[in-house]
């Protein structure tokens, strides 16, 4: 960078070079650094705060013998974008004189609260990003640029009334055989509330009544399923996250689960609020039958980041639907628009 030695984003709560983590309505703040080792001219220091999600996948179409053709689908939902000047007015072509040294330009703005925000995100097919740039612009040199992530991690209370709700499904199949229909085979699965929290387990109740001529094989098993939206069209990538097998269950007889624990591990919490990607979590009980398609029951379920209060050890209504709770965020927290703050807008102290 010649006579710029150092230019730099340092954001205050970042630690071991780890990328911060805010949720929304909290304050971002920081500074700009510029390390000179000769005097420079300066045309404008800018800075920009900005958040997005972003999809994109490629499919590739035949379009007659020997030739294809590859369409490109892509999607962008823009959530902010804010900028401001720290040196330098726009259009202008003053410039400002830094001499050698170590300079800091403070900096502060507000994450939105409404409409809530997505987490952070990435996956196969799309991201949800957010992140800080600064510009430098020099007289008659190529700007000098440097950009840092943040993270927002989102508040998903499983408190809620909503995702305290039991999630229940039956399913029957009857099997035929040579113009001979044997008897049914029905699942009954439930379990006691839609949210929980990564390393929670899941109490599993379940009846399955085999009355057909074969043995099948109750399992159960976690699965995130990620859709992605772009120009109309949707790609999907489903992931097995943990499964379980239980003992087989002979021509004629039943059994049953009485709160079989499934353990939830290390996971993501399910993604809210973003329209051109879905990030969700389901628990599926499937009976194995050979020779023929399973009988599967699929319950959703939230993965959230507020555990779950003593008070609400058991679930109450039912309900296949899902909320959140905003109301965990810092109460001290100022409200307002999203935009910088600027507590220095001189050339910032020296160092």
């Amino acid at each position: 960078m010649g006579k710029v030695k150092s230019f730099a984003i340092l954001y205050d709560r970042a630690a071991d070079n780890n990328v911060p983590v805010y949720t929304s309505g909290e304050w971002v703040s920081g500074r700009i650094l510029v390390e000179v080792t000769a005097q420079i001219e300066v045309k404008a220091l800018k800075i920009h705060a900005k958040g997005q999600a972003y999809v994109h996948w490629s499919e590739t179409h035949s379009s007659g013998s020997n030739s294809s053709t590859t369409r490109h689908y892509t999607q962008v939902v823009r959530y902010f974008k804010h900028k401001y000047l720290l040196i330098g007015i726009d259009n202008s072509e003053e410039v400002t004189v830094i001499p050698p040294g170590r300079y800091e330009y403070p900096f502060s703005f507000v994450i939105p609260q409404t409409p809530p925000l997505p987490a952070s995100f990435k996956g196969p097919h799309g991201n949800v990003s957010y992140w800080m740039t600064a510009k430098l612009h020099r007289p008659w040199k190529l700007r000098t640029k440097v950009k840092e992530m943040f993270t927002i991690y989102d508040q998903i209370d499983i408190n809620t009334p909503l995702l305290q709700s039991p999630q229940r499904d039956t399913k029957e199949k009857t099997l035929c055989c040579c113009c001979c229909a044997s008897g049914p085979i029905s699942l009954n699965a439930k379990i006691e509330r839609k949210g929980y929290i990564s390393g929670e387990s899941i109490q599993i109740f379940a009846e399955i009544e085999n009355h057909s001529s074969r043995t099948v094989v109750p399992k159960a098993a976690i699965y995130k399923t990620q859709t992605f939206h772009a120009e109309g069209r949707s790609r999907k990538a489903k992931e097995l996250i943990i499964n379980f097998q239980g003992e087989p269950v002979l021509a004629g007889k039943t059994e049953s689960w009485n709160a079989m624990a499934l353990q939830i591990p290390p996971v993501s919490p399910t993604l809210m609020n973003c329209s051109i990607i879905e990030m969700e979590y389901s628990l599926m009980v499937c009976v194995d039958i050979p020779g023929t398609i399973n009988l599967t029951v699929k319950l959703p379920i939230v993965i959230g980041t507020i555990p779950l209060h003593p008070s609400n050890s058991q679930a109450t209504n039912f309900s296949n639907q899902y909320g959140m709770s905003y109301n965990n965020l810092n109460p001290t927290l100022p409200e307002g628009k999203s935009d910088f703050l600027i507590t220095n807008q001189n050339l910032g102290f020296q160092t």
